[in-house]
């Protein structure tokens, strides 16, 4: 990419952080020693009494949604970059490691809808959402609430992440994701 396009690339994204910050009644912080990137039509929306640390040198592709709910927290530590359509949403806590990838469509949800012998409610459960640092999670993979994962794990395409994993440096696939 030649410099003037790569100004303006981060030029833009200087607008839509400006802009993202005039957000008042939240717990809001952004680390100064590198740039936050936010890709065109990334959101990152937080009720009121929410909190969101993001670390240094953070990057939201296009279309990523980050959502912080009333009164939960998000921590997205330094260099965690969030590949095209990845969305995290936090109802209580979720914390992201530093240094974490994540490939197109990563979802990660702290929360549920409780599910019993008379279906689907609209009643929430929740958990809390660790991922370890250096983690690479590729496309599509999903982490439900309660789960985490531990430092420097290759989560394969497609894995449903429902319970820890606790294997540092292993590789995890499948739905549920297992150790392979």
């Amino acid at each position: 990419m030649n410099k003037i396009a790569k100004a303006l690339k981060w030029g833009a994204s200087a607008l839509r952080v400006a802009k993202m910050c005039v957000v008042a009644g939240n717990w809001f912080k952004i680390a100064s020693d590198k740039p936050l990137y936010l890709g065109k039509g990334a959101r990152v929306i937080l009720d009121e009494g929410a909190s969101l640390s993001i670390g240094a040198g953070v990057y939201l592709s296009p279309e990523c949604f980050v959502q912080v709910n009333k009164g939960a927290t998000l921590v997205l530590e330094d260099g965690v970059y969030m590949n095209e359509g990845c969305r995290v949403t936090a109802v209580q806590s979720a914390l992201i490691g530093a240094n974490t990838l994540f490939g197109p469509n990563v979802q990660i949800y702290d929360r549920d809808h409780e599910f019993d012998c008379r279906g689907v409610s609209s009643k929430l459960t929740y958990a809390p959402v660790s991922i370890g640092q250096h983690c690479c999670l590729c496309a599509n993979a999903v982490v439900k609430r309660g789960s985490s994962i531990a430092c420097r794990p290759l989560v394969s395409e497609n894995p449903v992440v429902t319970c820890d994993l606790t294997e540092s440096g292993a590789l995890y696939a499948g739905a549920p994701a297992r150790l392979v």
